[in-house]
């Protein structure tokens, strides 16, 4: 027990000391976050709008384009026709209107209409949909003021207070997930392969120190710097983005903490079928590199193809994101992730299991 305690702390020394790993294992998640994060994708976008008008509004006009400026889903342009016209084509405006001055004039004519024309972009034919349903809106309850129906309908709306999850809420458990592998994959696939092209590893056999000790030492330096490295990023995503953390802390560490074993299994498994250093990114991408994208950590994957979300259902990395964030987000208990948490462990006892098939001391001879 004393050796191992002396070799994790040695270990957990040498982790500290590697700059690299440092980086990686807290400031590039921490960069990815603050990328994300900035953007903004839960942002809904402007729809862009043209206004032309021939001549000088009529009072009443006038009034009609400021409730068009107030609505925030627009940004409204004003324009002469041929500018509005080239920025329609450019891509740069979804509708443009086409407004008479006096469309709302002084004394209301009820038999004679004024009309107002609509060109529509027909890339962007929702947004410029959209615009035109408030715009007809707004003109029939100006048509029914005008006429002064008296109002037969009230719309009464009441507010929930809701959560209000962000595109960050989503993005900050696969962020933890992601760093997760990537510290438990690449750490232990150059350090132990390193050590292996070296001799290092098969010195260490003619020493006291029995190997199991030395390999538990190391995973025991990895679990507690997950530990650590999700605390770090669920921190700073709550008090820097004001991210929601709904669910237990001490589930969050056991869900990462069972990832940390399943893709170190991964990372000894790479480290055992790789020959030299060199060799370990280009094993270790061809397997990490599609769960970036398809582990459910920074797109949903309902929003994938059917075939792909087959395949992205059955990744390691899919049932790690899912379950953190059922619990960060909506406070999931352990048997709502249940599903999740004994997929992870069928894939950490079949990665162990290929860990301990492929990972050997010696190095590997030419």
């Amino acid at each position: 027990m004393r050796t191992l305690l002396i070799l994790t702390l040695s270990t957990f020394k040498m982790f500290a000391r590697n700059r690299q790993a440092v980086f990686f294992t807290f400031f590039a998640p921490l960069m990815i976050m603050t990328i994300f994060g900035l953007i903004g994708f839960d942002n809904v976008a402007k729809i862009e709008i043209g206004t032309v008008l021939n001549a000088p509004p009529t009072s009443g006009t006038k009034m009609f384009l400021e409730q068009l400026k107030q609505i925030p889903a627009f940004n409204i342009h004003e324009g002469t026709v041929e500018d509005e016209r080239a920025a329609i084509i450019d891509g740069d405006r979804s509708v443009v209107l086409i407004i008479p001055f006096d469309l709302i004039p002084q004394v209301p004519q009820i038999n004679s209409p004024k009309t107002v024309i609509a060109l529509t972009n027909e890339g962007q034919a929702q947004q410029a949909n959209t615009a035109i349903s408030i715009v007809n809106q707004i003109l029939d309850k100006t048509t029914i003021a005008l006429a002064r129906t008296p109002t037969m309908f009230n719309l009464v709306s009441e507010t929930i207070n809701a959560r209000n999850l962000k595109y960050i809420d989503f993005l900050i458990p696969g962020v933890v997930a992601l760093a997760v592998m990537q510290m438990s994959v690449f750490s232990v696939g150059f350090v132990f392969t390193s050590y292996k092209e070296k001799g290092i590893l098969k010195r260490l056999i003619a020493t006291p120190m029995r190997p199991y000790q030395f390999v538990t030492a190391n995973v025991i330096t990895r679990l507690l710097v997950t530990v650590v490295q999700t605390l770090v990023l669920i921190a700073i995503g709550v008090f820097l983005f004001k991210a929601h953390m709904l669910g237990s802390y001490w589930l969050v560490l056991l869900i990462s903490s069972l990832g940390a074993i399943m893709f170190l299994g991964l990372g000894f498994t790479i480290s055992g079928i790789a020959s030299t250093v060199e060799a370990v990114p280009a094993i270790a991408n061809l397997v990490v590199f599609p769960m970036l994208f398809l582990g459910n950590t920074f797109f949903p994957i309902s929003t994938m193809p059917d075939w792909l979300q087959k395949v992205a259902n059955v990744l390691p990395l899919t049932y790690f994101s899912s379950s953190l964030r059922e619990v960060m987000i909506k406070d999931a208990s352990i048997s709502a992730i249940a599903p999740d948490l004994l997929w992870m462990l069928l894939w950490s006892v079949v990665l162990v299991i290929t860990a301990i098939i492929t990972f050997g001391f010696e190095e590997k001879r030419q």
